[in-house]
């Protein structure tokens, strides 16, 4: 089984509208759906937005289905010069932005930063490169707030002059599947650019942007083996 993970219902609504024996359900306030996704079994839902709701949201559903594999999809602002808007982002590394590294490295579980599976990022990247979309491969940066302004972009950058994109969950999940042993695959895409024109670029794009990361999703199924 795969559990797809989204932070908002726009991140993983196409993914359910083409689910076989769709079976809708209640996990303690959230609605996750249950199914069939290209022969697949999957769990498909939106944990809420921010670190706490993801983590918890990612944890429930591991401890109700055990999945083999997390694939974790949504939008994200990017930081990068090369992050353009709809570029698709593919999380290699993941760490936390308002987190001091020291801390991270001090407790448990011991991890400045987590990691996409191998062998998950290699069927996500293949797809990139047969389709001819360009995209990106390296760090994505997570904390709990909305970047929208050139000023806090320039603050990540500061401390993570390799952030690719930064989002508000998905070091939260990778947390949670490190902790449990599973497999983590991480897209994000681009839907604004972190900067003072973020809410109405992020208005803009937010549609597009969910649909491209789901596309995705649906590729990797394609040609991952339970």
């Amino acid at each position: 089984m795969i559990a797809i993970l989204s932070a908002m219902d726009i991140e993983c609504e196409q993914l359910i509208l083409k689910m076989d024996n769709a079976a809708p359900f209640d996990l303690n306030g959230r609605v996750f759906t249950h199914g069939r996704l290209h022969k697949k079994e999957i769990i498909v839902g939106a944990a809420s937005v921010g670190k706490t709701n993801a983590a918890i949201g990612a944890q429930m559903v591991i401890d109700r289905f055990h999945p083999d594999a997390i694939i974790h999809t949504g939008i994200a602002g990017g930081l990068h010069k090369d992050a353009a808007l709809l570029r698709v982002v593919l999380g290699e590394s993941i760490t936390f932005h308002d987190m001091d590294p020291k801390i991270l490295e001090k407790f448990y579980p011991y991890q400045t930063a987590f990691h996409s599976d191998e062998k998950l990022l290699a069927i996500a990247e293949k797809y990139m490169q047969d389709s001819g979309n360009p995209y990106l491969k390296g760090l994505i940066v997570t904390g709990d707030q909305f970047i929208e302004s050139q000023e806090q972009k320039d603050q990540i950058l500061s401390r993570h002059p390799a952030a690719l994109a930064a989002d508000m969950e998905s070091a939260a999940i990778a947390n949670a599947a490190f902790v449990n042993g599973i497999a983590l695959l991480v897209i994000r895409t681009i839907s604004d650019l972190a900067d003072d024109a973020s809410r109405e670029t992020y208005d803009n794009n937010m549609q597009r942007a969910a649909d491209i990361g789901a596309k995705i999703v649906m590729r990797v199924l394609d040609n991952f083996a339970q």
